[in-house]
Formats: structure tokens, C-alpha cells, sequence
């Protein structure tokens, strides 16, 4: 035996072995993805291999990367418009045959593709992902595409570029890769590059257990992985290890991560999301083999049926590829994770499809080389289902040379693809081979040839359109030459000349486009010889013409402007209409108008008529318009110009009212009423009998005393920018009446009592009274009238009551004349009188002075009565005593007797004198 096929058996051995083993540490739990190095799916020969899955899937779980034991097709899902684009290189194309697709792994926009046949296949959107293939005598297992590793067969994990990345510790293997870590089959998780420190003692599974699956997003980085006790152990964005139990009774048994989201499957039939909305619950009796994490709320998972459950997806991001009925089964899913597209396996071998190619061919003439070459195209399976993909249309020319650059297009089921045939004059007569290439997975790569006749092109005739006479600068109207094909198929359009015999220096040619004048030869006015000719893909296309034209002289134009002289701001014309005289011309073309020496704008000059639409307002002042025709079309330039005045705007006014009483001191009230436009600045100018009342400005006034016994008036004076200041003068009021006061009642303060004074408060008069009288009455009789508030009240008041009366007065007001309630009654006064005292020896015989003090108010008269021991013994008007000799031995006092009218007569006694000796 080979020492390479003895070498081949051993390892598969070792392999099986491992296998067995780590089921066994699994607790018999059938996991692809667990334990030893995972051995490839073997692919049935094509001849037997089935078309589709006939029954349901494996129910074991297959993660990313891994290789499923139903191998099929790459299909993208979802928003497939970005990575359909002719120019990207995303989409797979069918494998050979008697290979498939075991696993897929995608991250953006790269996808990698893992192959029954030990190989991986890369595709990007620049085309540069190229995996290597292994070293002889071993094979790809597992792939991630998001950190482009490999696993190989020899437990050792490489790079896309086969370059080793990782290699497994003595006695051990890898065996999964995720982003930036790899499994290992001691169980423990082991970085390959990166943040090997982010949980790093999570990464050891514990004593008694080990990992079994792993899922790793690498722009973290974060990981999560299964554990042999059917834990779900993950790596949070914080750093810390979570461990995540299932429910009783049931196990993790596949884990998918995103970078917004970890979902995981379980034993019984469930998908739980660890960290958002929970995922719609799976069919009864339905296990899932295949999960997808795509974002918060988002995924997709195959179950053992074949179907894609899908949620949190909408609109095209959640569709699934139209595929004949009979196909529409999966054995794995995965998410692209840019513009929206997804990955799955469809089970089984690629879809055949039928591609008819057919040259499209005019129907009335032969197909000649002037034609574009199109081709038509269908590509639909068996059952008429439209197929998507890329095609690619070669050509071979009738001399035998290969299209060189094939055109690539995206279609799905049919299309029409032009063909640039890149032809050289007198190229292209016979024969030509198109063969038309479909690709695209899950569709079988098909070839559809056909071929078509090209003929030589059509003879061509000119036909000329115009007049042979014009006059210089004319622009149109002249002789002109077309090129036409004699059955109307397209023209070679190689290229034209035109010229003139008379002057060499008068020709142009280039390649014709269209119709091609005379007058493009700027000819001086005479008689000239044209020549035309126009030459296409052959001898058979040539056309030639000559013939003689006249030029004559310009004709002599006149511009005329309706335009006013003047005019106010606002009320420009609508248009400004203009004729132009050429003689026996209709003049055409532009006339140009300036203002003030700037150019403003331009109108069409058709059948010599046009007309300025208004465009802007000038201001008021002088302007001068400068209208200017150009000229051309077989006519001289002209002009016109003409200086406007633009006076200011009027206003539209309306007099205005006043409301309010004509009555000094009372507020009037200006009503502008209805201005057009509205003034900007307003003024008012209040009047009394024509005569300006001073500061009064604003549209209220309060009417002074000035104006008492006159009429009052109001002017509105209103401006505006462009617009010339008006006014508007009200009618006169009626004759204003004198004002009124409003005053209250007055109060009376003070004690009621002869000799008291009192006080009027007369309150608050509006308006304050400009002079003030107070008249006091007793029992309504007047007895004093002063201008201040007090009043001492007088003997003769006394058991009268007192009012007083407050009369206001003030220029332009009616005097107002307000009394106060009555007091009560006026009591007599009353005296206020110090004790007397008495003086003088007292022996008999002596005088003794009796000294009263100060009375308030002084009595009128007083009497002094001298007691001896309290009895009397004198009565005197004098205040002088001589002390009798009955006095003897006695004490005297002296009562001193007041009076005076209005007040209460008043008694004042002594203290006792000392003994009389």
C-alpha cells in the first residue's frame, strides 16, 4: 500500500476515534460540531446524488462554519439588488459537479464557502478573496469569515493564504473556528489574534467540563460558546463571563452571535434570545439545525424540515429567492450583514435551467453592420420559474476573432444585452457566432449559442432641406444636407465634408452626427459652388452633392419698443411688446435689454415680434432702458433706447373717526381706517379749531382745557418707502363741553366742641381742582368761609350742627360744589384751668393775692370767693383780700370762678393757706 493512502487511513482512524470519544464526554448528546476534528460529508457520485431532500434534515445542530451532512447550493437571500451588480464579484457560482457546499460563513461583504471536496471558495466585492488550497493529503473542515480562518484537517488553523495561524498544543486538535478563536479538543476556547485577555478565565470550561460549540464576533471582541453540561457560557461587552442555564430538563445545543444579539437552540425545540425580543416559538415537533443572528430583534433559523423561520425582517430583507417549488429546502443559514443579504444551503445539486439566446433582426430588411447587436435572452427552470444571475454574451466575428471583453449582465429571467462590436470600416459582412453564459448558485452554470447574418450597410442618399438664397448672418433657412439609408436602417456615420470652390479656406468636415448647413461656412455675400460629401462604412455608403447658392447683403433692421415714458412705482407694465423691421425678412433671434447700463434680461424675436415680461419693479427716480437686437438669422444689429421716470405710489386712504366724548379732560380716540397699502410710518396731528393742539401724537387724546368751547379734528399722516406721504383729515367733533370733577363727599375730623378745631379732608377729585374753598355752616347757616381745611368752631355754634361745603374749581371744568354730612351737636366749651395760688402774709390785716394762672381759653369774667375753714366769708371781682380779724385762727382758700360764652362756667379752688394769726 502507498505510504500516502496508509498515511490517509490512520488519520481518518484517529479522526473516528476522537469522534467517538467526544460523544462520549458529551453525555451522548449528538452535536456535529463537538469534540474531535469534524470528518467532511462525503458527497454521493452526480449521477446518484438527489436532485432535493426527500426527508427530513439531520435534527443535529450545525453551527457556522461547519459542515453540514447536506451539502446543496449557496443561495442569497434578502436584498440581493447590491451583490447582483455586474461589476461585483459576491455571488457564487454553481460548483462542479459532484461537489457542494457544506457550510457557509459570511461577515459584510465577504462570504466563504466550504466544499464536499476539502476545498473553500471565497467571494468578495472586489474579487481578491482567493483562499489557497491545503497542503496535499489534507483537507478544509471548518471556515469563519469574519477574522478569513481555516481549519484544516490536521487540527491546524491558517489564514485564506494558507499561512499558519494557529497550531495545536501536543495530543490535541482544533477543532471550530469562529472570528478570532478557535476550539480546541481539550474543550478549552484559545484566541488566534486579538483580546486573548477578555475573559480570559472563562475561556477554561472548569474541572469535569469542557466546550463544545463556540460562535466569536471579532470587532470586540466578544464570544459565546456551549458547554458539555448544556450551559450557554458567553462573553459580555463589559468583560464578564455569564453563564446562561437552560430550562430543566433541556440543553443548549447551538449558539449564533451577533453584534446585537446572542441566539441560542435548545434541545426541546426553542430559540432564546439572551439579550433582546424573544425569537416567534417553532412549529411543534420541530428541531432547529441552523441559527443566524442578525441584530436587536432579528434572525433567522433552519429547522429540520428544510424551511427558514425568519423574523424581526421586512420588506425584501426577509424574502426568500423564488426556486421551484420542489427545491425550496435548506440545511443552513447566515448572515451577510451588509445591504441586507443572507446566505443559506439549498439542499441538493444545482437547478437546471434552459438559456435561449437569440439574435434580435429587423423584420423588413437584413440585419446589417450598422445595427447594434442584440441579444435576447430567457433563462427559466423546468417549471418556468424565472432564474436570477449573472450573464455573460461573447461574440466571434465572421473572421474568426474573439470579443475580448464579454459583456456582463444581471437579469432575472430574461433580458436584451447589446453587444459593442468594435467594428472597423469595412468589417463585420458574414457570419457571427454569440454564445451566452448563465451563472449564479443555486443555478446550473448554462451555455446557449446561436448566430446571425450581418449584411454590408444600406446605400445612402442626400437630401437637402433649405434655400439656396439668403442673406449674410443668417442662421437657419439655408441650404442644409441630410443623410439618409435607403431601406432606413442606422447610418455608419464615419464622417462629412463641405466646402466651397471658390475659397479653400471655407470647408469644414468631422464626423457626421446630423444635419449639417451652409451656413456654417460663414460665406461673405456672392455667388458660391458648395460641395458635400459623406462617407460611411464603404464605397457603398458614399454620398456626394454640388450645387450653387447665393448670398446677398444683411438686411437693414429697425427695433421698436412699446414703452411708457413714465409711470408710478407699481403700475410697471405686464410686458414691454417690441417689432423688429428687416425688410422683406421676418426677423428672428434676441433682444437684449439693459437698465441703468446693466444687462437685465433678454426675450425671443419670432416673426419680428416679441415682448419683455415684467421681471422687476424699478424705483422711483429717472432710469434709462437700452434695448439691443443682435442681429443674425440674415439681419443687421439695432437698437433702441428710451429714459422712464417711475414716480412713488399713491396710497388709497379713508378718513378718519374719532370716538370718544368731546369733553376736557375725557380721551378721544383716532380710528386710522382702511389704507393701501398699509403705511409703515403713521403720525397723528390733533387740532381745536384748526389750531395744532402741542404734543398731542399719538392716536389718542386726552382733550385739555384749551380746547374747551372748540371743535377737534384729527390728520393721519401716513409714508411708505416708494410711496408718496399722505394724509387724511377727520370731521370735527362737536363743540367740547367744559369738564366735569368727580369728587368724593368730605369728611369731618375732630372733637364737636367750642373752642375745637376741626378738619375737612375733601378726598381725591379728578382731576385735582386747581383752587379750593371751604364754606362751614351751622344748622346750614354759613358762618366762616376760608381756604384752608381747619376750623376752630366758635361760641356761637354751640348746640348747632356743623357741615362744611368744599367748592373745586379749574380752567375748563364746571365749578363742582360737594358738602359733607352734619357733626352732631356743638357742646359747650370747656376750660382747661390750673389751681390757684394765693400770696400775702396771713395775719389779719394783711392782703392776700389770689393769682388764677393761665386759663385756656381766658374767661370773659371770673369771680374770686375767699373761705375761711371752708365757709365764706367774701365774694370779690378783684383778686385782692384783706383778712378780717373773724379770720383769726383759720385757714382761708380763694375759689376762682370762670365764665365765658359757649363754655361751661368752670371753679377752681386753692389749697389752704396756713393758719391766720
Amino acid at each position: 500500500m502507498p505510504t500516502s493512502i496508509h498515511l490517509r487511513l490512520l488519520l481518518s482512524a484517529r479522526r473516528i476515534c476522537l469522534s467517538a470519544l467526544t460523544s462520549g464526554l458529551a453525555l451522548g448528546l449528538a452535536v456535529t460540531t463537538v469534540g474531535a476534528a469534524p470528518a467532511q460529508a462525503t458527497p454521493a457520485a452526480s449521477n446518484t446524488a438527489p436532485a432535493a431532500l426527500t426527508e427530513a434534515l439531520d435534527p443535529a445542530f450545525v453551527q457556522e462554519g461547519m459542515p453540514s451532512p447536506h451539502g446543496g447550493q449557496v443561495v442569497m437571500w434578502g436584498d440581493r439588488e447590491w451583490a447582483y451588480q455586474p461589476a461585483m464579484d459576491v455571488v457564487p457560482e454553481a460548483l462542479p459537479d459532484g461537489v457542494q457546499a457544506t457550510a457557509i460563513s459570511s461577515y459584510n461583504s465577504e462570504l466563504l464557502v466550504l466544499r464536499s471536496d476539502g476545498l473553500v471558495d471565497g467571494y468578495d466585492s472586489a474579487g481578491m478573496l482567493d483562499p489557497s488550497a491545503p497542503p496535499a493529503g489534507t483537507s478544509y473542515t471548518a471556515i469563519s469569515a469574519s477574522a478569513g480562518r481555516l481549519l484544516r484537517s490536521d487540527g491546524v488553523v491558517v489564514d485564506t493564504s494558507g499561512n499558519v495561524v494557529l497550531t495545536p498544543p501536543t495530543g490535541t486538535v482544533y477543532t471550530a473556528v469562529s472570528g478570532y478563536d478557535a476550539l480546541r479538543s481539550d474543550g478549552v476556547i484559545a484566541p488566534l489574534s486579538g483580546d486573548g485577555a477578555r475573559c480570559a478565565a472563562g475561556r477554561r470550561p472548569g474541572a469535569g467540563l469542557r466546550y463544545t460549540a463556540i460562535s466569536s464576533f471579532p470587532d470586540y471582541p466578544l464570544w459565546a460558546a456551549l458547554r458539555s453540561d448544556g450551559a450557554l457560557v458567553y462573553c459580555a461587552k463589559s468583560g464578564e463571563t455569564v453563564v446562561a442555564k437552560p430550562s430543566a430538563g433541556t440543553r443548549f445545543v447551538g449558539v449564533d452571535q451577533s453584534e446585537d444579539e446572542i441566539l441560542a437552540a435548545t434541545s426541546d425545540g426553542r430559540i432564546v434570545a439572551i439579550m433582546g425580543a424573544q425569537p416567534p416559538a417553532v412549529p411543534d415537533g420541530r428541531s432547529v439545525v441552523s441559527l443566524a443572528a442578525m441584530g436587536a430583534g432579528q434572525g433567522a433559523a433552519v429547522l429540520d424540515d428544510g424551511t427558514i423561520l425568519r423574523w424581526g425582517l421586512s420588506g425584501e430583507d426577509g424574502e426568500l429567492p423564488a426556486l421551484p417549488a420542489e427545491r425550496g429546502t435548506y440545511s443552513a443559514v447566515e448572515h451577510g450583514a451588509y445591504n441586507s443579504h443572507h446566505w443559506a444551503i439549498m439542499v441538493g445539486d444545482p437547478i437546471p435551467v434552459e438559456v435561449t439566446a437569440d439574435v434580435a433582426e429587423p423584420a423588413d430588411r437584413p440585419l446589417r453592420v450598422t445595427d447594434d447587436l442584440n441579444v435576447d435572452l430567457t433563462i427559466r427552470t423546468a417549471d418556468g420559474t424565472a432564474a436570477f444571475g449573472h450573464i455573460s454574451v461573447r461574440t466571434i466575428d465572421p473572421e474568426g476573432i474573439e470579443d475580448r471583453s464579454p459583456r456582463r449582465s444581471t437579469l432575472t429571467g430574461a433580458a436584451r444585452i447589446a453587444v459593442n462590436t468594435f467594428l472597423e470600416p469595412g468589417d463585420g459582412v458574414g457570419t457571427w457566432d454569440v454564445s451566452a453564459v448563465f451563472t449564479g448558485s443555486p443555478f446550473a452554470t448554462t451555455t446557449a449559442t446561436t448566430s446571425a447574418d450581418v449584411a454590408e450597410p444600406s446605400p445612402v442618399r442626400i437630401v437637402t432641406s433649405g434655400l439656396t438664397t439668403w442673406r449674410q448672418t443668417a442662421n437657419e433657412g439655408t441650404l442644409c444636407f441630410d443623410v439618409e439609408s435607403v431601406d432606413g436602417s442606422p447610418l455608419w456615420g464615419r464622417g462629412f465634408s463641405m466646402s466651397v470652390a471658390e475659397d479653400s479656406t471655407k470647408s469644414i468636415s468631422g464626423g457626421f452626427s446630423g444635419r449639417e448647413c451652409v451656413n456654417n461656412l460663414s460665406l461673405e455675400p456672392r455667388t458660391w459652388t458648395v460641395a458635400f460629401g459623406y462617407s460611411g462604412w464603404g464605397a457603398i455608403d458614399r454620398g456626394d452633392w454640388s450645387g450653387t447658392v447665393v448670398v446677398q447683403e444683411p438686411a437693414v433692421s429697425t427695433l421698436r419698443v412699446d414703452l411708457p415714458t413714465t409711470w408710478r412705482y407699481g403700475q410697471i407694465p405686464d410686458r414691454i411688446p417690441f417689432t423688429v423691421d428687416a425688410e422683406e425678412l421676418s426677423a428672428q433671434g434676441v433682444v437684449r435689454l439693459s437698465l441703468n447700463g446693466r444687462y437685465a434680461t433678454g426675450a425671443t424675436v419670432e416673426d419680428g415680434t416679441g415682448a419683455f415680461e415684467t421681471w422687476a419693479e424699478p424705483v422711483p427716480g429717472t432710469h434709462h432702458y437700452l434695448f439691443e437686437y443682435e442681429g443674425g438669422f440674415g439681419a443687421l444689429p439695432s437698437s433702441y433706447e428710451q429714459t422712464v421716470t417711475v414716480l412713488p405710489a399713491l396710497f388709497t386712504t379713508a378718513a378718519p373717526t374719532v370716538s370718544g366724548t368731546a369733553k376736557v379732560g375725557a380721551a378721544l380716540t383716532a380710528e386710522r381706517g382702511a389704507w393701501a397699502p398699509e403705511p409703515i410710518g403713521v403720525q397723528h396731528v390733533w387740532k381745536a379749531d384748526g389750531v395744532v393742539i402741542k404734543d398731542a401724537t399719538s392716536s389718542v387724546l386726552t382733550v385739555p382745557a384749551s380746547a374747551a368751547g372748540k371743535k377737534i379734528t384729527v390728520t393721519v399722516i401716513g409714508d411708505r418707502q416708494y410711496y408718496t406721504t399722505a394724509s387724511a383729515t377727520s370731521a370735527p367733533t362737536a363743540v367740547v363741553a367744559p369738564g366735569t370733577f368727580t369728587a368724593p363727599r368730605p369728611t369731618i375730623t375732630g372733637t364737636v366742641k367750642v373752642g375745637r378745631t376741626l378738619t375737612a379732608s375733601r378726598g381725591t377729585w379728578s382731576p385735582a381742582p386747581s383752587s379750593v374753598k371751604y364754606v362751614w355752616k351751622a344748622n346750614g347757616v354759613p358762618i366762616s368761609t376760608r381756604t384752608t381745611s381747619t376750623f376752630v368752631v366758635p361760641a356761637s355754634a354751640k348746640g348747632k350742627r356743623l357741615t362744611v361745603t368744599v367748592i373745586g374749581s379749574r380752567t375748563g371744568y364746571t365749578t363742582k360744589t360737594v358738602a359733607s354730612a352734619a357733626t352732631a351737636t356743638v357742646a359747650s366749651g370747656t376750660f382747661t384751668a390750673p389751681r390757684p395760688t394765693i400770696t400775702g402774709t396771713t395775719r389779719v390785716g394783711s392782703t392776700l393775692t389770689a393769682n388764677r394762672g393761665s386759663w385756656s381759653p381766658a374767661p370773659s369774667s371770673d369771680t374770686y370767693v375767699w373761705k375761711a375753714d371752708g365757709v365764706t366769708i367774701a365774694t370779690r371781682t378783684s383778686n385782692r383780700f384783706v383778712i378780717p380779724s373773724r379770720a383769726r385762727g383759720k385757714q382761708l382758700t380763694v375759689t376762682v370762678i370762670g365764665s365765658r360764652t359757649g363754655y361751661t362756667t368752670k371753679s377752681v379752688t386753692s389749697f389752704r393757706t396756713a393758719t391766720i394769726r
